[in-house]
């Protein structure tokens, strides 16, 4: 999917973020959020409105790539782009990709819930709703060595899911299946999901 610089121009950020309008009322949101509401997660639609949900959460999370409005719309058509959201306020995503054949696993690429929401189950609802969709698969994903909020949350999700969950040389697959760039500390992962399962 290609898309020219100017078809997202209306939804792409405002510089500095103080001046951006919809930034700032979003931010206001996620200072509001009531402390007991129901995580809702929905397929993300490949048009401005997502592709700058996504860009938002880019962000105001460390350690995700932050793209353009114009760069993530692509993403969504091409991947799985799951949306998180909180009371309609978006707060979180996770980019999947299953493998090209049936027996390859599916691949996360990326989770990133916004810091005012931690703690609520987002990212296991994000990893549960992704699962759920490729249930025959097993799954792999990379993080950086020194992330230990991913290493505890995959560790948590393979133990929902009664997986076992083990490391893998990193060319095990290729570096475009995780969306990661060789050399950056990152060590490959796959839960292997229990027989009955698949």
């Amino acid at each position: 999917m290609r898309v020219s610089d100017s078809e997202f121009e209306e939804f792409e950020d405002v510089f500095p973020l103080r001046d951006d309008s919809r930034f700032r009322e979003w931010k206001s949101q996620l200072e509001t959020l009531p402390p007991s509401s129901v995580v809702s997660i929905r397929e993300a639609v490949a048009d401005g409105p997502d592709g700058r949900r996504m860009r938002d959460v880019q962000l105001v999370t460390e350690r995700l790539p932050i793209l353009e409005v114009k760069d993530n719309v692509p993403k969504i058509g091409e991947r799985v782009v799951l949306l998180a959201e909180i009371d309609g306020v978006y707060v979180g995503f996770c980019i999947s990709s299953p493998g090209p054949q049936d027996s390859a696993p599916l691949f996360i690429q990326e989770v990133g819930v916004v810091p005012n929401a931690r703690g609520r189950g987002i990212g296991m609802a994000l990893l549960c709703a992704a699962a759920e969709r490729e249930p025959w698969r097993n799954i792999a994903f990379a993080t950086e060595d020194n992330n230990d909020g991913a290493h505890a949350l995959n560790k948590k999700f393979a133990k929902s899911i009664g997986a076992s969950i083990g490391k893998v040389p990193l060319d095990t697959y290729r570096d475009s299946d995780f969306n990661i760039q060789r050399g950056r500390g990152y060590r490959a992962w796959v839960i292997n999901r229990p027989p009955s399962e698949r």
